[in-house]
């Protein structure tokens, strides 16, 4: 969201700076109301495009997860202060001055809709005008116009004040007006929302004076403007005849408008078009890619670590290789770093805890990663076991300091002198949210409902994935509540921290009915509920063959009649089926 609001912000002003500096000054109205209205639109929709998709939907890049790696227990304190310039702080005052502006939308509209049933109608030629009393001058909503009381047809400004209302009318100014007013609720903080509100007006203005000019003389339309009488009745979503700016519409309409140069639309044209490819284009490589690469070497195939060089052998000219070496006294930020890299930037990767190096397969253009896996489907040959495990958005790192800022020690636990280990349950369904949350181990004292309370409230996962469909995974997160000997809070209970343990994957048992016959072993694959279980690797022990099961469960692989399988899948216990 962040993101969106940022680049509507550049997009949006961008743009208008264009208007500034080629439009503003011109009179082809027509075209510069269209710029106003197109500009926002544009800024609206450019952040949501992701030029890719638009041509092509291809299928997603498994990607070999890294191995486990333990994080460091995470101290938090009970009772921290929290800056008073959160997330939710800034998100309510934004909402707040938001819901202020809609109210004040909704009372205009209301009072328009006042106006027209207390007004009488009066006939004038074709068009039917709403007499109304206690308003000066004269304005137009949609097709309705009204006019003050004090205004009638023996005056003489009586036919081009209505000449200049149908033309708002005609021209359907009010949808203009309408919609910025929405875009400036949205987005009252932005300063080119108020500036374009403003200008979209003026032109108004100009448009319908110029519609009146039709009929009348430039020096009699001028001095009917300006004998009325030139007050505003407030009301911020009409057009009006009787509005500001006298000086400036005068001299508007005594310039003779004039074609806009096409230098200036090809320049406008090429910037909305450069906005669009620089915003909504997605396929340049990720700069978290371009950062790792400028501090790592890349490598040849032979440098990699055996399992990768058999795993990749057959595909090894559609790769490229680089090493990340992370030094000793560094907390792994490399690792966090290449979770949230995009998937599809990379092929698999391969953990050398030991070494404490990252080997990592990325893809080169057009280059099709499905190869390996259809392969093995069709012809029980050399396999890559693709899993990927939920994920937290930012990382696991991310899902810690989310229980920091929200998990406090509760007072009954402190008085009481409570403490110990706790284990949360938890499954990260197919969609990403978290269910049944359970304490599997408690200690009482108000901590176990504390912790379910937290975990039911965190932020969705990146779902679990086998071979690139998401299943459920159940996980537990141990947690740990100690008291601070000796410090206490002005309540005069003991002060504590709370530990957050690495998360970890609960297996559960897959269920199978397989049997050999005629050389190959075949079968069907079912979850813990009995259900047909799609995508689980099937490999034949002590060799790189294997298959995985169809959207049935359903799998077939060739083996000699003593050969074990292993059966895997990501949250699941691996299987063995044993040989004759």
């Amino acid at each position: 969201m962040s993101n969106y609001l940022i680049e509507l912000v550049m997009i949006h002003t961008a743009l208008m700076l264009g208007y500034w500096f080629f439009l503003r000054e011109e009179r082809q109205y027509a075209k510069m109301r269209f710029y106003l209205i197109g500009s926002t639109i544009l800024a609206l929709i450019i952040p949501l495009f992701k030029l890719p998709k638009l041509f092509s939907s291809p299928e997603p890049i498994q990607v070999v997860p890294l191995e486990a790696i333990p994080l460091d227990a995470v101290a938090i304190a009970p009772a921290a202060d929290t800056s008073i310039w959160s997330f939710e702080l800034l998100l309510g005052a934004y909402l707040a001055i938001s819901l202020v502006l809609l109210v004040k939308f909704f009372r205009s509209l209301l009072h328009l809709i006042q106006l027209e049933r207390q007004s009488s109608y009066e006939k004038f030629d074709d068009l039917y005008i709403r007499k109304v009393r206690n308003i000066s001058g004269s304005f137009t909503f949609f097709h309705w116009i009204f006019l003050s009381d004090e205004i009638n047809k023996e005056q003489e400004d009586y036919h081009a004040i209505l000449k200049h209302e149908k033309a708002h009318a005609d021209l359907g100014h009010t949808y203009d007006i309408l919609f910025l007013e929405l875009f400036k609720i949205a987005f009252w903080w932005l300063p080119t929302a108020w500036i374009i509100g403003k200008e979209i007006k003026k032109i108004h203005e100009y448009q319908a004076d110029a519609y009146a000019l039709k009929s009348y003389h430039i020096d009699r339309y001028s001095s009917i403007l300006i004998s009325s009488t030139l007050k505003s009745n407030g009301l911020s979503l009409a057009s009006s005849f009787h509005d500001g700016l006298i000086l400036k519409r005068l001299t508007a309409m005594k310039k003779q408008a004039k074609n806009v140069s096409p230098w200036k639309l090809g320049t406008l044209s090429a910037l909305g078009a450069l906005l669009f490819v620089v915003f909504a284009c997605t396929e340049e490589l990720d700069q978290e890619i371009k950062e790792i690469g400028s501090q790592s070497n890349s490598i040849s195939f032979d440098q990699l670590p055996a399992s990768m060089q058999t795993d990749l052998g057959e595909i090894k000219d559609e790769l490229s290789f680089m090493k990340v070496d992370v030094p000793e006294d560094d907390d792994l930020s490399e690792v966090a770093g290449l979770q949230d890299l995009d998937p599809e930037l990379v092929h698999s990767m391969n953990v050398d805890k030991p070494n404490r190096a990252i080997y990592i397969a990325l893809k080169k253009d057009g280059a099709n990663f499905n190869y390996l896996s259809d392969k093995s489907k069709m012809a029980g040959d050399v396999f890559t076991v693709v899993e990927e495990q939920p994920e937290f958005e930012g990382g696991m790192w991310a899902f810690y300091r989310y229980i920091a800022s929200e998990m406090k020690y509760p007072l009954q636990a402190r008085l009481e002198g409570i403490e110990g280990q706790i284990d949360v349950q938890f499954v990260v369904e197919k969609d990403g949210s978290l269910t049944d949350v359970q304490v599997i181990k408690g200690i009482g004292g108000g901590c176990d409902e504390e912790a379910v309370r937290v975990v039911q409230n965190a932020p969705a996962f990146n779902p679990g994935k086998q071979r690139g469909k998401p299943v459920r995974v159940r996980m537990v997160m141990p947690i740990t509540f100690k008291l601070s000997e000796g410090e206490t809070n002005p309540d005069n209970s003991t002060k504590g921290r709370i530990i957050a343990e690495k998360v970890e994957i609960v297996t559960n048992q897959l269920q199978v009915n397989a049997n050999y016959t005629d050389g190959k072993w075949s079968g069907t694959i079912y979850d813990e509920n009995g259900g047909e279980f799609p995508g689980a690797n099937i490999v034949v022990a002590g060799t790189n063959a294997g298959t995985v099961s169809d959207l049935d469960g359903n799998f077939s692989l060739k083996a000699g009649e003593s050969d074990n399988l292993f059966i895997s899948a990501v949250g699941y216990e691996r299987v063995k089926l044993e040989g004759e």
